[in-house]
């Protein structure tokens, strides 16, 4: 399909959250930096203009997609979504992201200083409480990895891209019982998107537990 196989898989996190809770959550995903000098990660913010675009479009449930104009659209969100998600991870690899900036800003207060309205900002902080914390790593050696959520009202997301599958390691608080509802999200979420591409655009079998 031309896709990057890692955005993709980001834009079906971004739909099966959104199906989760009814609106998208702020996600992060690390990224490296290791064009520099003891560069670690800075944050790929998968939360965008576009992949709302696309979330929104594809709705909050499952949608038999027949017409053939309808699909179009959706796939043109799509792509949209993926080209914006690929160009700001490429800015993050190269130190450009916003969120290590900021940290480095808050870091070099002294402690006699004031600190600046833009930190205790609420927009601020509900833009940096990863309520989706994601990364992405796959290699021969690891069948599966995986991490805590990194916020209580929040789901953490490892997963690797294989050939012919995509593994993921969920984890949520138990007392919301999401995960394998999300399980199942990401499932629809992934074969949605790929019957997309097909000419009769049927609904996906889920045939497979993630």
């Amino acid at each position: 399909m031309g896709y990057s196989p890692d955005a993709f898989v980001q834009m079906a996190i971004q739909l099966a959250t959104y199906r989760l809770w009814g609106e998208q959550g702020a996600t992060y995903e690390a990224s490296q930096v290791r064009v520099f000098l003891h560069g670690r990660t800075e944050t790929t913010r998968s939360v965008s203009p576009p992949s709302a675009a696309f979330c929104s479009r594809m709705g909050l449930a499952l949608r038999e997609e027949d017409n053939a104009l309808a699909r179009a659209e959706k796939v043109a969100l799509l792509q949209m979504a993926v080209k914006s998600h690929v160009a700001y991870m490429s800015e993050a690899a190269k130190g450009r992201g916003v969120d290590r900036h900021l940290l480095g800003l808050s870091l070099l207060l002294e402690q006699e200083e004031k600190t600046p309205d833009l930190f205790s900002d609420p927009l601020y902080q509900k833009a940096k409480t990863w309520r989706v914390s994601t990364s992405h790593l796959t290699h021969p050696k690891f069948d599966n990895w995986g991490f805590g959520q990194v916020v209580p009202n929040g789901v953490g997301i490892g997963y690797s891209v294989k050939k012919n599958s995509c593994i993921f390691n969920l984890t949520a608080l138990k007392k919301w019982d999401w995960t394998e509802r999300l399980s199942h999200l990401l499932e629809e979420a992934l074969l949605e998107m790929r019957d997309l591409h097909t000419n009769g655009g049927s609904p996906p079998h889920l045939g497979s537990k993630l």
